[in-house]
This record gives structure tokens, sequence and C-alpha cells, in this order.
């Protein structure tokens, strides 16, 4: 297994502190804030099995950390990368008609980008009692949405925020951050890890906020862990999620661009700056060299940005990504969603040959652009990466007082004031300007 080589892993844990109330917001944040949230080292074992451990420890932002180890769950049919084992929030919300949880409906899915999304989902819980009153209530919430159960004891609704990031921090590995944008410093990580053996470990760790553990429910921690074993093996091989994984598999497709090292491709434009008589009969007989936007990073080519931009000038619209599962691509690939590329593609295809011309027309010589679909994605280096705010620096912007003048006096804003307003940063920075809220009665491809 490749070790991945993300900061995250090799800075020191922070040290607790009461007054710490930031929360991670992505699994790099989880192994960034507890770097030995895998290893035993530690941990206080609450309870060993032989497949399954509980342990926990003080938590570095306050409260406590709960820790359930699931050992040598078989998976069926596992996809050959085994860091594709789970499948993206949109997409498990787009196709839960094909492997529905069995007490867990998603009833709206907000959509952030490839990988991330907020799940409104109404959930029948086998394990909350029980979570509840050995950890507390949000512990119970969380740990029933993990080790989702059909019963008829009632129903409750919650939407967590869902962040996928794959081939983390092991390669092959599955992970996901969860957190409820509601609920201040609260949040649970999954990781599963293949084995030599061919089986899967999955790792849950659950914040509470109360800095104590029920060392005397030994008794209850066995049925606990017995439970939540049983059921991390169904949730990776329940009824159908074979198909989802195939579906989540075939939902985004990689576009890559070549050959234009003789300055930008180009895309019509409006004045006479490159004229093409082939584009006359399409009313494209002028181009012009692509802008990169104020939004690209240092005026960069993006593939994504030039794609919105070509498709927009013919009539045409598609919604591009540059992030997949938590990473960013490089510049010359982006991600879009597949049924929207096929529902544009002949449209694009009749029109590209023109640019190609006109590149060809602007340039001299042979070489032109050339667009490939269904690629391999490609992510950049971490040393290329522009990481945002630590959870730390996050927290640090949150509390920052700002001095408001009002006519001619001076206002200090307010708690409340400052949270609401870093809140509202907080999420329009983390989402695209795609975001997209669709109704779980029509399947988004």
């Amino acid at each position: 297994l490749k070790l991945s080589s993300h900061p995250a892993l090799f800075s020191p844990p922070l040290a607790p502190s009461e007054n710490m109330a930031f929360r991670p917001e992505s699994v790099e944040d989880w192994m960034q804030l507890v770097p030995n949230l895998l290893s035993s080292e530690g941990w206080s074992m609450a309870l060993a099995r032989p497949k399954a451990n509980l342990s926990h420890c003080t938590c570095p932002w306050g409260g406590h950390l709960i820790k359930f180890t699931l050992k040598s769950i078989s998976v069926e049919d596992a996809p050959l990368k085994t860091g594709n084992i789970l499948v993206r929030p949109e997409v498990r919300a787009a196709f839960q008609h094909l492997c529905p949880l069995g007490g867990n409906k998603i009833k709206e899915c907000e959509f952030i980008s490839p990988g991330e999304a907020v799940l409104q989902s109404q959930t029948s819980w086998r394990l909350i009692k029980l979570c509840s009153v050995l950890f507390g209530d949000v512990a119970g919430q969380f740990v029933g949405y993990f080790f989702n159960a059909a019963s008829k004891d009632g129903k409750a609704t919650a939407a967590l925020h869902h962040k996928l990031r794959r081939n983390f921090p092991l390669e092959g590995d599955s992970a996901c951050a969860f957190w409820e944008d509601a609920v201040e410093a609260q949040g649970a990580v999954l990781v599963v890890r293949p084995d030599k053996e061919g089986t899967f470990t999955a790792t849950v760790v659950v914040r509470v906020a109360e800095d104590k553990f029920a060392t005397w429910a030994t008794f209850q921690f066995r049925i606990l862990l017995e439970s939540a074993r049983k059921t991390a093996q169904w949730f990776l091989n329940r009824p159908g999620i074979a198909d989802l994984r195939n579906a989540d598999e075939k939902y985004y497709m990689v576009l890559s661009i070549q050959s234009f090292k003789r300055g930008m491709p180009l895309v019509p434009s409006g004045e006479p700056i490159i004229t093409i008589d082939a584009g006359e009969r399409l009313g494209l007989k002028h181009w012009a060299r692509f802008q990169p936007g104020h939004t690209t990073s240092r005026n960069k080519f993006r593939l994504s940005q030039y794609l919105s931009v070509f498709l927009k000038a013919i009539g045409e619209e598609l919604h591009t990504f540059d992030v997949l599962d938590s990473r960013e691509l490089v510049p010359y690939q982006c991600l879009v969603r597949r049924s929207e590329w096929e529902a544009v593609r002949k449209h694009f295809f009749e029109v590209f040959p023109l640019a190609k011309t006109a590149y060809r027309r602007a340039n001299g010589g042979s070489s032109a652009p050339g667009v490939h679909e269904d690629v391999e994605p490609k992510f950049l280096s971490d040393t290329e990466v522009s990481f945002g705010p630590s959870p730390a620096e996050r927290e640090d912007m949150k509390l920052e007082s700002r001095l408001i003048v009002r006519n001619t006096f001076l206002d200090i804003e307010d708690d409340e004031e400052l949270q609401r307003k870093a809140d509202l940063h907080a999420r329009s920075a983390r989402r695209p300007k795609t975001t997209m809220v669709f109704s779980m009665s029509v399947p988004v491809y």
C-alpha cells in the first residue's frame, strides 16, 4: 500500500483545549487533528473482541472520541479499485432505488461538488437507543446513521454533510467525513481499508460533546459491537450494492485536452480576429483565443472553464468540475456528468473541428488541440494544491471581531452575528457556483 504524501499525515496533534469549538470538515482534517486516528496508540480500549474493538480518547478540540474498529469484513464482488467501495453521496441519492438502505430514505440532496453533498434523510435506527444511553443523544444519531438497520420503533430526520475521499490515507482506502452544518463541533469519519487477507476493516470515529465514557457498560458494549459488525457486513454487501457501485463508476466522465503548446485554444467570437470560411454555414466564421477568467488561478488555463465558455458560445450548457472526491484535477482535465455530456457531445464535436482549423490558421503548422473522453483522472500533487485554512484557522476567522462604523458610532459585532457571517462565508467558500438542490422524485444522471 502506498502512503499518501499529504502534509496532514505528518502534522503534530493539537493540544486539548476547553475553548476549542471547531470541527474537521474533511478526511484530511481528521488526519491532521487526530494523527493516531487509525492506530491503537493513544486510545483506551473499552472492549476488544476477535473481530471488533471499541476504544475511546479525549478529543483534541474538546469532548470525547468513540472509535469502532470492525475487522475481517468480507465483501462479495468487491471493486478491483478498493478505494471505490464507498459510493459518492449524490449517486446514493440519485439511485437509491437500486440499493435501498432498509430504514434510510433520502428525502433531499444538496449537491456541492463530485463526492460532496448534504443528504436530508429519514432513518429508522435499531442501535440509536443503546448508543444514546451509552454516549449521548448526538452520538446515538451518528452511530445510528452509520450502522443503520430497519426498525419500526420510530424515525428521525437528519441532514448530514458527506465529503468522500478515496485512496487516502493509504492507496486503496475509501473514507468519508460527516458533520451536521447546524451542530457546532459535531462530526464523524468512516474509513474502509483493505486487508492482506482480501477482507476489509471499517473504522468509525464519532465525537461526543462531553469528555466522559461509560466504562461500566461492558455487557452493553459487547451487544453493541456484535450488532455494529453485522450491520457493517450487511452495509457493504446489501442487495443492489454492485449495481449502485456500477452506476457510481459511470456517473461522471473525465475529459482531457492536449496539443495546444502554441497558445490558448480558440472559441467562437463576435469579433473577426481569426476568420475561417468553413465556419460560415454554422454562423461560426469568427474566432478568438480563449482568455482565462479571473476565477482561474493566476489566469492559467483550465479545461473546465474553456469548455463552459465554448459551449455557451454555441448555445449549449454543461456543468464542469475541477474537483473529484476532494482532489483537484490537473488543469488540462475536467469532470462532467456523463448524461449531461452525452446531451451536448454531438453538437460539440460538430463545431470543435472549426476550432482546430482556426488554431492552425492562427499559428501555422498542422498541430491543433484535441479533446479526449473517458480518460483516467490525474490529480495535482500535494505541493501544487493550494490548501484552504486549517480547522484551527477557520475557527480563528470565525471568532475574529470586526469593527463596524455605523453613522457616528463604533459597534463590535456580537458573537451571534459573527457566527452567522462566518458560517455563511465558510459555506459559500466551500461550494462552487454550480451548487444545486434537486428533488429525489426525479433521478439525476
